[in-house]
């Protein structure tokens, strides 16, 4: 039985839903955000990148390793044993003020998220993504196969979607 284009449609948007929108269990893809997996610990401390793109431009696309520290040099809080790194990218928007701005912000971390690696908060004006991982630098993080892979992604619908019209 041929599937009518009212479900077709239906089936693009929950494609389109769970691959692009909801919380990821791994942060390699389809979050915009990303971080680096497969990177082994050289030693027991671990290494993360530390920046704030407020403060440094070159903090939101990493080029070298000049801002990869080791945790324990991290001091913002001595009792904890940073065991993340963290990657977070802020979007303010305000229409009120007439305000957009972003921030990148990479960190060693102590607590992590109980169920995602990759997770979204957003209220009114504020919209943050979060990213978490174990691994030496691998809060490096590119937004490069997010936007190739939704490109594909909307290329493939576009087509299918042109032909179920037709």
């Amino acid at each position: 039985m041929m599937m009518n284009k009212f479900g077709l449609v239906a089936v693009f948007w929950v494609v389109a839903i769970f691959c692009f929108w909801i919380p990821v269990s791994e942060c390699t893809e389809g979050d915009g955000v990303m971080v680096k997996n497969g990177t082994r610990k050289s030693s027991n401390t671990l290494k993360c990148h530390v920046c704030n793109s407020l403060h440094n431009d070159s903090c939101d696309f990493l080029e070298d390793d000049r801002y990869l520290v080791e945790c324990i040099k991290v001091n913002d809080n001595p009792q904890k044993n940073h065991t993340i790194c963290r990657k977070e990218i802020i979007s303010v928007t305000s229409v009120e003020f007439n305000l957009q701005s972003s921030r990148t912000i990479r960190t060693c971390g102590y607590q992590k998220h109980p169920k995602f690696s990759c997770f979204y908060n957003s209220n009114h004006d504020l919209k943050e993504t979060i990213c978490e991982c174990e691994e030496d630098g691998c809060n490096e993080g590119s937004t490069l196969r997010f936007t190739l892979q939704f490109l594909i992604y909307s290329l493939l619908s576009t087509y299918v979607m042109s032909r179920i019209t037709t």
